[in-house]
């Protein structure tokens, strides 16, 4: 295959090869977008004579300043970045690739009083010792209830005492006060037994994402209809069952403190104080210094700090926690005890100091806890919260995680005293929540009451959801229908952030259409992905009604609103006009959007070199049709979001054959063009996508405002990650071959997918153009090469084309564009088009001209840039 030239395609759109910073081996300047080339071009004798392109990348559109809406860059995008890099994956993440989720959402965890927890999340009543009183005093009266209470606290004083013990003693104590406002009638507390504890490890829970049978929760709390696993058949829980899950860690300082993450202020009240969780009333509340390096021995000021914490807590208890030879006695205990007393001044003053490092025994219990929430969300009940207890001996802290933050409570001590009463109240708080305030939709989902007290799940116990129904309501056009779902295409296990969920599913409303359920919790505050494509659909008519097969076929998409008295609602109002402490936290309120679409298919899953090719410019066309007409920005490329249809049409001979068209899908992130106003200059607000396959620019932050050349340039990436790290052939134990993963230690460009820091990748990409770096190809899509080079290039002159941040001027000779004895003029440089590098014709125009493999790929826009008639001898010419 000959290698086109360098030069005859840069004369086919346009472009120059002078200025400061390249080799001056060409007599003509490089001419910008809105100017005319101050002389005639050089006429290469190989290549007809170019032509202007007919259709230019259209200008943005003016409009107010408009918050886009926050991305999730920070959302689990690192962790994305580096599986994108295997595109063989089926939902088959081993534990690693979970834990790093895990990791990451660690990030959003906000810190609240347990009370306000008690109240916005257990929909506690706000007046609760007053209307729960008499059931809690009939608890503490309960005879059993204080036999296993007592038995628990006489273990928290034994030095050395074994997790597992600390069990049955919870447990029961548990159990005791459900038995008691189960069998009598306390006001707004519903008699019957609801639910009970048990004791879960060291049995597996089935059923999980994380390496399936390899988390062991303590404790669980089941449904009344669940049977008891100590006495059914069926022994082993499944990820399905748990209304609540308790994890108990047998030794000091497992709580978190609050001190490393943003601290909620509630009615002008902090959680505990400076330092919330360590605000001790009690000498067993005690927390070792951050991070030491080996394990310290009490110190004076150590004692004299345990000294002054027991007098100002004799009175309210007189249980003495051993001490514990590998803990110390923080010396500013004895300062927190007395928060309370502490003027607002001093408070603010301490809150300025520098927190420390959570140490390792923080760390690890908070890692499980989360481990355990991602679980529950990972099992397709259509979860829209999940809560976890966590206790070390006798404190007790909660979290509770619902896609747009992970709140943590401060920490209870219910050994006595007001403590003890607040665990009363919390056990009685799940007792009277619904399935619905208890996270799981049963209105929508109505087999998961049945999938709660389920014991038998089949063989593969990992996909749970396969079978399961959703009920729709419909809508004026849509009659309410079901829908059957079958197996998983893909997830996105996240605690915080969209959570996207792609599901194969059947309904009868559509016969023998195969049908995709797309389920994902976006921000409430963006525009619909189905509000873009019912005007995208809308508008793909007449002369416009090629683009239609490139754009995903939406039949039905419901948005579950939460009302305000529902836990997300609830929560919601914690963060409105809320005052944070130790940092800030943007709460972003989401939707629970549900898509019922076309089933498309993946890239990977193409068989030939041409189809890849083809569904390549297919996105090209309809992305630049959509920006151009309808008004829309896609920006979010990925590998995963171009994908294909096929459809039979009739060819030359008349004969039927199944024909590939590319689809540009997932419009999330997607924004109205006249919305993106360059005066709002948010970054974090501004740019989207999967940190492998954005632009530089937006990874470094140089650029504030998400542009078209952005999205070309992602597009770019995409081909040349699959022309590199890819090859054709039959995967093991499949028949047909198909596009698949080149096997190597070492594949090419794997730097953009480990790296993390996302000034350092985008230096990495800048370098890549700047420097036009040899593009690494496999053999199998070596006829790539000259496409991907030519963008390369046109992206290297708009690069060093570009004014510094600093404001260099352009060079001499293009500010003498601007008319004779003006050198010292400075011409606007075009940004949207890369100073008229990057445009439409930017991407086709290399396309005619590509052989081999590539040879004869259709542009199927017909207001696609015109180029001499003789250029179309080498491709099919816009077609449909």
């Amino acid at each position: 295959m000959a290698l086109v030239d360098f030069y005859q395609l840069a004369v086919i759109y346009n472009l120059r090869r002078r200025d400061a910073d390249f080799p001056s081996n060409c007599s003509h300047p490089l001419s910008m977008s809105t100017d005319a080339p101050p002389t005639k071009p050089r006429v290469y004798s190989s290549l007809p004579p170019p032509t202007l392109p007919a259709l230019k990348t259209p200008q943005r559109r003016r409009g107010p300043a408009t918050v886009v809406g926050l991305t999730p860059l920070s959302r689990g995008s690192s962790v994305r970045q580096r599986q994108e890099g295997d595109t063989d994956r089926v939902d088959r993440y081993d534990r690693g690739d979970y834990e790093e989720y895990v990791r990451e959402d660690l990030n959003c965890r906000v810190f609240v009083d347990y009370e306000v927890f008690m109240k916005d999340v257990l929909h506690v009543p706000d007046d609760w010792r007053t209307e729960w009183g008499r059931a809690i005093e009939a608890v503490k009266a309960d005879a059993k209830f204080n036999e296993h209470h007592e038995r628990y606290c006489e273990l928290c004083e034994e030095a050395g005492t074994l997790e597992k013990r600390f069990y049955p003693p919870l447990m029961e104590t548990a159990n005791a006060v459900l038995d008691v406002v189960s069998r009598s009638y306390f006001k707004k507390i519903p008699p019957g037994k609801r639910q009970y504890y048990h004791v879960n490890d060291p049995n597996h829970l089935k059923g999980g994402v994380m390496n399936k049978n390899s988390l062991s929760p303590d404790l669980v709390l089941l449904h009344k209809n669940r049977p008891d696993p100590r006495t059914s058949r069926s022994r082993s829980l499944h990820w399905a069952n748990p209304l609540h899950v308790l994890e108990v860690k047998p030794y000091d300082n497992a709580l978190c403190d609050g001190k490393n993450m943003p601290r909620l202020v509630v009615d002008g009240k902090r959680a505990m104080g400076p330092i919330p969780c360590l605000a001790v009333t009690d000498t067993r509340n005690r927390t070792k210094k951050p991070d030491p390096p080996t394990t310290p021995t009490p110190s004076s000021s150590s004692l004299v700090a345990s000294q002054s914490v027991s007098e100002l807590t004799s009175a309210s208890t007189s249980r003495k926690r051993p001490v514990d030879s590998s803990s110390t006695v923080d010396p500013r205990a004895a300062k927190r005890s007395k928060v309370n007393s502490v003027s607002p001044q001093a408070q603010g003053d301490e809150d300025c100091s520098p927190p420390g490092p959570e140490t390792q025994h923080q760390v690890d219990p908070a890692l499980q806890v989360c481990r355990y929430l991602l679980e529950m969300f990972s099992v397709p009940l259509l979860r829209s919260h999940a809560t976890v207890s966590l206790v070390d001996r006798d404190r007790l802290q909660l979290y509770h995680a619902n896609r747009s933050v992970i709140l943590v409570s401060s920490a209870i001590n219910f050994s006595d005293g007001d403590g003890k009463d607040k665990f009363i109240a919390t056990i009685i708080a799940f007792h009277c929540l619904s399935l619905e305030k208890n996270g799981i939709l049963e209105t929508m989902v109505p087999k998961n009451a049945k999938l709660i007290s389920k014991t038998r799940f089949g063989r593969n116990n990992r996909i749970v959801q396969s079978q399961n129904e959703l009920r729709f309501s419909g809508n004026a056009e849509v009659k309410p229908f079901n829908v059957t779902l079958a197996d998983v295409i893909s997830r996105d296990p996240a605690m915080v952030g969209r959570s996207t969920l792609v599901v194969n599913a059947t309904s009868k409303r559509w016969p023998g259409v195969p049908l995709v359920i797309k389920i994902s919790w976006p921000t409430s505050g963006r525009v619909s992905e189905t509000d873009f494509l019912t005007k995208a659909n809308a508008m793909a008519e007449g002369g416009h009604a090629w683009a239609a097969n490139h754009l995903p076929r939406l039949y039905y998409t419901e948005d579950v609103v939460f009302p305000s008295d529902s836990t997300l609602g609830s929560v919601a109002r914690l963060f409105e006009n809320a005052e944070l402490v130790n940092g800030d936290y943007v709460y972003e309120r989401r939707t629970l959007r549900i898509i019922v679409q076309e089933r498309l298919y993946p890239l990977k899953s193409l068989t030939k070199v041409k189809d890849v090719g083809q569904v390549f410019v297919d996105a090209a066309c309809v992305h630049h049709w959509l920006l151009k007409h309808p008004g829309i920005l896609h920006r979010d490329f990925s590998f995963n979001n171009i994908m294909y249809r096929v459809i039979k049409e009739m060819n030359v001979d008349g004969e039927a054959e199944e024909r590939v068209y590319g689809v540009l899908a997932d419009y999330d992130l997607s924004s109205w063009t006249d919305a993106m106003n360059p005066d709002y200059t948010k970054t974090s607000q501004q740019r989207t996508g999967t940190p492998p396959y954005m632009a530089q620019e937006l990874l470094k932050g140089t650029s504030h405002l998400h542009l078209y050349r952005h999205d070309v340039e992602s597009l770019f990436y995409i081909m040349l990650l699959m022309a590199a790290r890819h090859t054709i052939g039959t995967p093991e134990g499949e028949k047909k071959s198909r596009v698949l993963m080149r096997r190597s230690t070492m594949l090419p460009y794997q730097k953009w997918f480990n790296e993390q820091d996302y000034d350092t990748l985008g230096s990495l990409k800048a370098s890549f153009f700047i420097d036009e770096q040899a593009i690494e190809l496999s053999p199998v899509f070596e006829d790539f090469r000259p496409w991907l080079m030519a963008l390369q290039h046109c992206f290297s002159v708009g690069f060093k084309l570009k004014p510094s941040p600093s404001g260099r001027q352009l060079p001499e000779w293009m500010a003498a564009m601007t008319g004779p004895g003006a050198k010292s003029a400075t011409v606007q440089f075009d940004d949207e088009t890369l100073g008229g590098c990057i445009e439409y014709a930017t991407i086709l125009a290399p396309v005619r001209y590509l052989t081999g493999e590539l040879k004869g790929l259709v542009i199927r826009d017909p207001q696609s840039p015109s180029l001499p008639a003789s250029s179309t001898s080498n491709s099919a010419g816009a077609a449909n």
